[in-house]
């Protein structure tokens, strides 16, 4: 059994290397094999086809997000606090354990299709419902300005998963000011007062 999972996983690596360099579609199953050193043939003892080694990748890759952000939204019960260290763990995610996986995610899932789609879809949704239920309690509370909840959510994830197409480790700043930066843009915004706030 460790040797099939061991087996698996060093083509899952494998592809995450390929199509994080080289995208889906340019990368071949024969290439996979190659740099995992495993033959074509015994490839396909372990996935159907170059699809479903992508809906692995892309969902592990969710699920990994979800889990987190579940045990923060269940211990955290103040909705403000909540949402910062869900900005905070889903930054570190995305730019130590699964930053190639989250490439991949952001630009090649929609190579996805029928059932395999369709599951990825669902998880997505729980992660944006996560969110979104936290941004309603916060509204609730009169705390947030007068802004539709569901542009908040979808550009909130604009600004997260885009953190990792630019972020430089050699930078000025850690994952974490990127993070505590993200927060302040997100909820304060980048002026200091309103243009049109006379007081």
């Amino acid at each position: 059994m460790s040797d099939t999972r061991n087996t698996r996983e060093r083509l899952l690596q494998a592809a995450v290397d390929l199509f994080f360099e080289k995208g889906y579609t340019s990368t071949s199953i024969r290439e996979i094999g190659t740099k995992a050193g495993i033959t074509n043939s015994l490839i396909y003892h372990y996935f159907t086809n170059k699809e479903e080694m992508l809906f692995e990748i892309v969902n592990q890759s969710v699920g990994d997000l979800l889990e987190i952000l579940k045990e923060i939204a269940r211990d955290i019960s103040d909705p403000l606090e909540c949402v910062r260290q869900m900005f905070i763990a889903q930054t570190a995610l995305i730019s130590n354990k699964r930053q190639k996986e989250s490439k991949i995610l952001f630009s090649e899932y929609h190579w996805l299709t029928g059932k395999k789609r369709k599951s990825l879809r669902k998880s997505q949704r729980e992660v944006y419902d996560i969110y979104m239920g936290k941004f309603k309690e916060l509204k609730e509370k009169g705390i947030l300005n007068d802004i539709d909840l569901t542009v908040l959510t979808f550009s909130t994830f604009g600004v997260l998963f885009w953190f990792f197409l630019w972020y430089k480790e050699e930078g000025s700043l850690t994952k974490k000011d990127v993070a505590e930066n993200i927060w302040k843009f997100v909820f304060y915004g980048m002026l200091k007062s309103r243009p049109d706030d006379k007081t």
